[in-house]
């Protein structure tokens, strides 16, 4: 988008927008991400997933979600978790989104 811009009053209109625009949109996002954990529990995965221990365990075991295994202490990605969650995504008219593009 092309705009002319004829005043420094205009100028400073413009960037104060798209500041606002960046606080407002990005950084809400950024602050979300930034502070959340990196590695989840099978307790906080079943919260963020909204199902049971054995859900979790089956989607563990068909490789559907990666994880990391310290003797018995199972730790999962959330990042990872977010892509099972995005892959598995409807859109309004109840079809299944195209996969994201990685």
């Amino acid at each position: 988008m092309h705009t002319y811009i004829s005043s420094k009053e205009e100028l400073v209109k413009v960037i104060q927008e798209s500041v606002d625009r960046s606080l407002m949109v990005l950084l809400p996002a950024a602050l979300k991400k930034g502070l959340r954990k990196k590695w989840l529990t099978t307790n906080e995965v079943m919260d963020l997933l909204q199902c049971s221990r054995r859900h979790v365990q089956h989607l563990r075991d068909s490789s559907q979600i990666s994880y990391s295994q310290n003797n018995k202490t199972i730790r999962y990605d959330i990042d990872e978790v977010d892509r099972y969650m995005d892959s598995n995504r409807v859109n309004p008219s109840g079809k299944p989104d195209d996969p994201p593009p990685f």
